[in-house]
């Protein structure tokens, strides 16, 4: 499931050719992808491309907005004469011809370029929302990990009387947003904290230290262009992350710990494969 680093990094590869180009058509392959009238958005001026949590928001003009959100398997690639970029779930889509077969929704700019999105298992979508409606969806999700009003203070009096795991506490769209379960485990093991303990027994200096564990992994995902495991998508140009070459614990079972050389473990916490080392995460 595309995270954190993977959805900033598609921001910033569409902020740098979308914005300016006006959308020609609009083609809803798989309808229920689509939540409004697709038609609305022709002629439409793409102002922006920014994101919320893991939803990106393409400001329209007109007070007209699409957010998207990738879920499992989306991906957004834009294709003109020169360049193919964007990301997402890996899969061949990012190097064949499209549209292809899951092709979801696809837009033809007034240029002739297009913007795919892509999704296998059709659980990504596309909404349209006026400014207004934008505004009240993002008011309440909690605010990203990466930004400045999340401090240690802050998620300290989120957690502190919360007896569920941290693991699952640090992926909470209620707590804090952004941090995904490839994230969630690399932070907690640079922090050296056991993802089973309770919130509330934390400390403050655990807390001090599993957010800025947390802040250095994603600004670190952000840098490298996110995640990229599947080996045969790698070297996809404009589209493949590099995180996967510096990964601490995650998808490493049975390899050293980085901290402590020790041999990584696994186990399921809330219905996800967890990473993490049993010797120094306490």
């Amino acid at each position: 499931m595309p995270e954190l680093p993977e959805v900033e990094t598609i921001v910033r590869k569409l902020q740098t050719v979308l914005p300016g180009k006006k959308i020609h058509t609009t083609v809803a392959v798989h309808a229920k992808t689509f939540v409004g009238d697709p038609a609305v958005v022709i002629g439409l001026e793409v102002l922006s491309v920014t994101r919320r949590a893991k939803i990106i928001q393409l400001q329209l003009s007109q007070g007209q907005n699409l957010l998207i959100h990738l879920k499992m398997t989306g991906q957004l690639i834009y294709l003109d004469h020169e360049q193919r970029l964007g990301g997402g779930h890996p899969t061949p889509d990012w190097i064949n011809e499209l549209p292809s077969k899951h092709t979801r929704v696809f837009f033809a700019f007034k240029d002739t370029s297009q913007l795919f999105f892509n999704d296998q298992r059709l659980f990504g979508w596309i909404k349209l929302l006026a400014d207004h409606e934008v505004k009240a969806l993002f008011s309440a999700l909690a605010p990203d990990v990466i930004d400045e009003v999340v401090t240690a203070e802050y998620l300290a009096n989120k957690i502190k009387n919360r007896s569920q795991n941290i693991k699952q506490l640090s992926m909470d769209n209620t707590v804090m947003c952004g941090l995904g379960n490839i994230y969630a485990c690399d932070a907690l093991n640079m922090a050296k904290l056991h993802p089973l303990r309770p919130g509330k027994s934390l400390s403050f200096a655990e807390i001090e230290t599993l957010l800025h564990s947390a802040k250095e992994i994603l600004a670190k995902g952000i840098e490298l262009g996110g995640t990229t495991f599947d080996g045969k998508y790698v070297d996809s140009e404009g589209l493949a992350g590099k995180y996967q070459n510096i990964v601490r614990v995650y998808d490493r079972e049975g390899l050293p710990c980085q901290n402590c050389q020790q041999l990584i473990t696994k186990m399921q916490i809330g219905g996800r494969g967890t990473y993490f080392c049993a010797n120094c995460q306490l």
